[in-house]
């Protein structure tokens, strides 16, 4: 077994791990920040039409990952099994970005489809990307605290990636397009699309994977997909990862996407909503260390537990306080930064340990297959906040560029905190039921590794 399945590696091959998704985030953050309001405000589609779209693209999306995590554990090449699809897949996604945000000579139903059409083959080559990257989180180490460090260093790569974007964005917009929001758009996009190719052909050179596959890897390729489904069916830790991680995206879907409108139309500053989501994540980025070791003190679930419930409060906070002001209203996002850092470090943390568990508990090791569908429910989730949104919005009496009436500006709110702290509160009490802890964990990889040896 070779010292990356052991735990033995080196701390700046973590690093170099992690800071992949930097380049991922690229990618995520404008399309989770921005593209639900490029639609609504840029391309003046209806929000409803705008949301419809995301859930169409998110669908795909998270269909497509299982499908591809099934097909990535049974590639083979001279790279590796996932290491290929880092250097072959940037640039392909780097285009779809491109033209998801140009503007083309069309209208009505031309520029829906047109919209739908580059939403949807982003999100396909964002897949062909994220699920192998993702994958080998588990296949390089065993040990659940270098996984630990891994999901801490991706977080804080992701988080920061996650800052640029949002501190810059709406700046590059103003900066390129000089008023005109389509053009500025489209050469954002291409700035953070032509920075993410060298990231991805460096995670590509600085990557490992164990040359040979043992035994337990070697049956995994065996396993049909309803086998493997099957398994992770009956593998409580991950059902309870999957579904705490949708209702955490729910809620944080609807908050950053809400936000924008919220800033624009009840505070007068639609700038400074670039300024508060770079807060959130730049702190995320920040924490996470600090969550990262407390982690390797406390359980795992405790963390997240602690997070979810810091981001809830603050949603509460946000829905009571009465100063709305741009510095108030901003200074309490902020405080969501701790929140953000332990749940999005938690999930990608713990779900490499509900491998074993699994593969203890029903015998057959499902991996690819797991982060394939920790992708799908991530995705899903993503697709149906968004929709639901858009439905609201236009529910409310949402009018793009357009002074909203009280009720409106009121229900916006609602939208940006009560309803997101509600999916929120739904994770914490499925979380109570996580059956793994650390030392359980160990225990269960030295009965795998003496059934191994026997």
């Amino acid at each position: 077994m070779s010292n990356a399945q052991t735990g033995e590696l080196p701390r700046w091959r973590r690093a170099a791990y992690g800071f992949g998704d930097f380049g991922f985030n690229l990618y995520w953050s404008t399309a989770s920040m921005f593209l639900l309001y490029y639609y609504t405000d840029v391309l003046l589609l209806s929000a409803t039409t705008a949301g419809l779209i995301f859930l169409v693209a998110m669908v795909w999306d998270g269909v497509s990952d299982p499908i591809m995590g099934y097909l990535a554990e049974r590639t083979r090449s001279r790279w590796g099994i996932y290491r290929p699809y880092l250097l072959f897949g940037g640039p392909l996604l780097a285009v779809t970005m491109v033209l998801m945000f140009y503007r083309p000579a069309f209208e009505d139903t031309a520029l829906v489809v047109y919209a739908a059409a580059t939403h949807v083959l982003f999100r396909t080559f964002y897949t062909v990307m994220s699920i192998p990257y993702s994958s080998l989180s588990a296949r390089i180490t065993r040990s659940s605290s270098v996984r630990n460090e891994l999901s801490a260093w991706r977080m804080v790569s992701a988080t920061s990636g996650g800052f640029l974007v949002a501190f810059t964005t709406l700046r590059l917009v103003e900066y390129f397009g000089q008023g005109d929001l389509a053009t500025g758009f489209f050469w954002t996009a291409v700035c953070f699309a032509t920075l993410s190719l060298p990231i991805f052909i460096f995670l590509f050179a600085t990557t490992q994977e164990p040359v040979a596959l043992d035994e337990a890897e070697m049956s995994e390729q065996a396993i049909g997909l309803c086998d493997a489904l099957g398994a992770l069916a009956r593998n409580r830790a991950f059902v309870l990862v999957w579904l705490a991680t949708a209702l955490l995206f729910m809620g944080g879907v609807m908050t950053s996407k809400t936000l924008i409108y919220y800033y624009k139309y009840t505070l007068g500053d639609e700038a400074a909503s670039g300024t508060a989501l770079a807060l959130m994540t730049g702190g995320a980025a920040i924490l996470i260390p600090a969550w990262a070791w407390l982690a390797t003190r406390i359980e795992k679930r405790t963390i997240w537990i602690s997070g979810l419930t810091i981001s809830l409060l603050v949603s509460l906070a946000i829905y009571f306080n009465s100063v709305e002001t741009v510095p108030v209203v901003t200074a309490l996002f902020a405080l969501g930064a701790a929140g953000t850092a332990a749940s999005y470090l938690s999930f990608w943390s713990m779900l490499p340990d509900t491998v074993e568990y699994g593969e203890w508990q029903t015998g057959k090791r499902v991996e690819s297959l797991s982060f394939g569908l920790m992708s799908f429910v991530q995705k899903v989730s993503f697709g149906l906040a968004a929709a639901l949104l858009g439905f609201l919005l236009d529910w409310v009496g949402y009018t793009p560029n357009a002074e909203q009436g009280a009720d409106t500006l009121s229900s916006i709110k609602i939208l940006m905190t009560l309803l997101p702290a509600g999916f929120l509160a739904g994770a914490i009490v499925l979380l109570w039921f996580y059956p793994l802890t650390s030392v359980r964990h160990r225990e269960i990889v030295a009965e795998l590794a003496a059934a191994r040896s026997a």
